[in-house]
């Protein structure tokens, strides 16, 4: 039986007619009989036809492809110096770290992890949000993860059925993350894990390490059924194609087939690790001028760790001009809640560092590393457009005096506290730059501790000071390099 059968009967003409609810109630018989005859004529139901592929990219020739970066695009990275990571999946409802329980895990607890996609929706997400408190933390650029070791794929790709769009949530996150970013004028890059835990569990090659590719595996995966190094190079594709202006990728792990695949898809991108050194919970101790990159996390995991002890801002603001006047970019991660809302204690994080910033940011944008690092608790950068050198210190009681041994000023030196009225008093000595600091501007109130004499208990001696206890910089124009300084104490 069939529809055409049906028509040749006069059923369809019989049933004009009819109420709208008789031909709704006929119809649906119909069907259920003709699904029943085909079931049982002993003819096996079609196999669904893959997904059909879009339009190939078109890829430069091997031959003429670069394999490094764009020489421009490491400058821009270098003078952005900040910027926002973001670990974000299914697993955050649970509070794990990202991918990693799956190492070593029983069949059954792998099954839950992945079964956390079926109820991740994360209904508050506002990426417009998140873009706008980095830009008031003073960031200037974001690495989202894409795909991480998990397979969880957090866009819109055609070559995995394990994705954001098969949610409860249903939308392309990737998407909005880079559109909501990009419009507040942030360098957009994506993050993307080369080992893929979820290529490795379905197609039965779970032998390996949940960090290492095998991309000589012929094992065909996804709806488009490619085997491994097809799928990834598939996917990088599509975030090179599909999201717009992307300035960054970010591989974790090992890359070689992919990072090349990049650059003959996009010749410009700036591939950040697998390209350049980026180590992780550290900072490198000597200088390096070349691009790098210290991967910090305002917790202690990548992801969602829910009542996380958190990084003061105080240390977070000494690691960025630590890293900074080590030549290196800072890459704060935060891991968002599963509602999509950064959690509290990272948000105050990044409006202090944004504080912070909005007083002092001149000194670690744009800027290079001096000729030592640092003397003491002084620590130097240098603005790569011209002479000028910047000192980042704290003070004590709002007021310092300095012995810089590293700069020798000149006629047309200036010095100044950034963002304060006014020029720092300074002499050029046999011993080095003397220069007296006193902060004079009010910024944030907090209670000032009590000086000596002083009862902590007396209300009417509870006074008002600038704020927290955070570096300043100082910044001196015209200057050069002290004679001989650098021969002898090097970096």
């Amino acid at each position: 039986m069939s529809l055409e059968f049906l028509k040749e009967a006069g059923m369809k003409k019989s049933m004009r007619h009819q109420s709208p609810k008789t031909v709704a109630v006929f119809f649906l018989t119909a069907a259920i009989l003709i699904d029943g005859l085909s079931g049982c004529s002993g003819k096996a139901p079609e196999a669904k036809a893959p997904r059909p592929e879009k339009a190939a990219v078109k890829l430069l020739p091997e031959a003429g492809v670069r394999l490094s970066n764009d020489p421009g695009k490491t400058e821009i990275f270098r003078d952005a110096g900040l910027g926002l990571f973001i670990h974000w999946g299914p697993n955050s409802q649970m509070g794990t770290e990202i991918s990693w329980p799956l190492y070593n895990a029983s069949e059954d607890y792998i099954k839950k992890y992945y079964a956390l996609a079926e109820t991740f929706n994360p209904a508050a997400f506002d990426p417009a949000a998140w873009a706008r408190l980095a830009r008031l933390a003073g960031m200037e650029y974001v690495v989202f993860t894409a795909k991480h070791h998990d397979g969880f794929c957090m866009f819109d790709t055609d070559l995995s059925d394990f994705k954001i769009t098969r949610t409860p949530y249903g939308r392309d996150i990737a998407a909005m993350v880079a559109d909501a970013f990009r419009k507040e004028g942030f360098l957009v890059g994506f993050y993307y894990s080369p080992g893929d835990f979820r290529y490795q569990w379905e197609t039965g090659e779970r032998t390996g390490h949940i960090y290492e590719p095998n991309f000589e595996s012929p094992a065909l995966f996804g709806p488009l059924r490619k085997n491994f190094v097809d799928y990834e190079r598939g996917q990088i594709e599509e975030l090179l194609t599909r999201y717009g202006d992307i300035f960054m990728l970010w591989f974790d792990g090992k890359c070689e087939p992919l990072k090349k695949h990049s650059w003959r898809v996009r010749q410009d991108v700036f591939i950040g690790r697998g390209e350049i050194p980026t180590p992780e919970q550290e900072i490198p101790g000597l200088a390096a001028d070349h691009a790098w990159e210290s991967c910090l996390t305002t917790s202690y995991q990548w992801s969602f760790l829910p009542g996380a002890e958190v990084r003061s801002s105080p240390e977070i603001i000494d690691n960025l001009i630590h890293i900074r006047a080590r030549g290196g970019n800072m890459l704060l991660n935060i891991g968002p809640r599963p509602d999509g809302r950064i959690a509290p204690a990272d948000e105050d994080r990044l409006r202090d560092l944004g504080l912070w910033m909005m007083l002092y940011g001149e000194s670690v944008r744009g800027v290079r590393p001096w000729i030592v690092t640092n003397e003491g608790d002084v620590w130097f950068t240098r603005r790569r457009s011209d002479g000028t050198v910047y000192a980042l210190t704290g003070l004590e009681r709002n007021a310092r005096k300095l012995l810089v041994r590293s700069i020798a000023a000149s006629p047309e030196t200036r010095v100044t506290l950034l963002s304060q009225d006014g020029d720092c008093k300074w002499e050029q000595t046999a011993a080095g730059l003397m220069i007296e600091v006193a902060r004079k501007q009010t910024v944030r109130l907090i209670r000032a501790p009590a000086g000596p004499g002083v009862k902590t208990d007396d209300p009417d001696k509870q006074l008002l000071t600038w704020g927290p206890d955070w570096p300043v910089a100082v910044k001196i124009t015209n200057a050069k390099p002290a004679e001989g300084f650098a021969k002898k104490e090097g970096r």
